[in-house]
């Protein structure tokens, strides 16, 4: 077996074989991403590499490498976040992959000066947990995986009719070239307070934004105290198409869910989710509407926020977040209809290698990990 840096023609054949795959969890879900594969990348950053296992011609499995310079221990530094790892399940490819695994990290290791990698996974997948995070035996070639930080990613379905608007005279704006500069330099306080963050001055703010498709300034909601200073703000964001996740079955638990939502929704309280491919036979996507760029002051402005993207979203969509576990004040609110998905953050490191030091227990920093970015 072989392993080859895939190409820009190879987009469409890769993308079939990813959309092959099926994620296990509450629900059983596809992803399409259309005939590119590497759309969401290219929103992330302008360096990536997408490796290809080859057995001659077959495509056993692929692994995507996503190179974002971010703040870590208080410094700009490049790190590699490893993505979309979808391996065939016979033998053969997985001990091929084992073997490719740490001279992959190396090579981008070398070519783009990378010294940290990151990897998200779902505490759902139980399979991804046991191969890497706990696996039977140690003398594989293959990364130690330490967790870094627990996240939450939360999806708002609806409201309960007894739900107030904690701060209904909240002054929230659309983003504009008048509280553009106050924007920024809102943004940059806050994300100097995280790890992983993206932002860290303006060229950065504007770059990143520059490379997300059909993200635009005036789609921010900003919320201004009394004294127009900015309190909060959010960036709703519906990813149109390039990459769709596709239900193919719900658990008995997620099921239950669902029905709930239809119930609520003649009450006009809830959102419903989409049906599973298993029962129409219609492969139709979640109507996911990301919420970025989300900082606040605290958990009234918060809800205050929400209460606005719920309200200018679609009556088909349903807002995603993620919420890391020490930011209590983005925490599920009371009054809403609402679920979550338990994520961990990885450091994926070396077998030979000590511990990076921002692995301390000490090191209580939250992250930044935009929602479309750790699914």
């Amino acid at each position: 077996m072989r392993l080859e840096v895939a190409k820009p023609e190879d987009a469409a054949t890769i993308a079939e074989f990813y959309k092959s795959f099926t994620q296990s969890g509450l629900v059983d879900i596809k992803v399409d991403r259309g005939g590119n594969f590497f759309y969401p990348y290219e929103i992330q950053s302008d360096k990536y590499l997408t490796y290809q296992l080859k057995n001659d011609e077959q495509l056993d499995g692929i692994a995507s490498f996503v190179i974002r310079d971010v703040l870590l221990e208080g410094t700009v530094q490049p790190v590699a976040f490893g993505r979309d790892l979808r391996i065939s399940p016979h033998r053969r490819a997985v001990l091929g992959w084992s073997q490719h695994f740490l001279p992959a990290m190396e090579e981008i290791e070398h070519l783009f000066g990378c010294k940290q990698f990151f990897s998200v996974l779902s505490f759902h997948d139980i399979q991804a947990l046991n191969a890497f995070v706990r696996p039977r035996t140690l003398k594989r070639p293959l990364p130690r995986y330490y967790l870094f930080r627990r996240l939450n990613l939360v999806s708002i379905h609806g409201r309960l009719p007894w739900a107030r608007n904690p701060l209904p005279h909240l002054r929230i704006r659309k983003g504009s070239a008048a509280n553009l500069d106050a924007l920024i330099y809102y943004i940059i306080q806050k994300s100097s307070q995280k790890e992983l963050a993206t932002v860290w001055d303006a060229q950065s703010f504007h770059d990143k934004l520059e490379r997300w498709k059909d993200l635009k300034l005036e789609d921010f909601i900003i919320a201004f105290d009394k004294n127009e200073n900015v309190v909060g703000c959010a960036a709703p964001w519906s990813s149109g198409g390039l990459q769709e996740f596709i239900p193919m079955e719900y658990s008995l638990r997620a099921h239950n869910f669902r029905q709930f939502l239809k119930f609520g929704k003649t009450l006009g309280w809830t959102r419903t989710l989409t049906k599973p491919y298993s029962r129409i036979k219609i492969e139709a996507g979640f109507n996911f509407k990301y919420l970025n760029f989300l900082f606040a002051d605290n958990a009234d402005i918060f809800e205050s926020l929400l209460w606005k993207a719920f309200d200018d979203a679609r009556e088909s969509e349903f807002l995603v977040y993620n919420q890391a576990r020490s930011e209590y004040i983005y925490r599920r609110p009371r009054h809403w209809i609402s679920a979550k998905m338990p994520f961990g953050v990885y450091s994926l490191q070396h077998p030979d290698k000590e511990p990076p030091s921002f692995l301390h227990p000490t090191n209580e920093r939250p992250l930044e990990m935009e929602p479309f970015f750790s699914l």
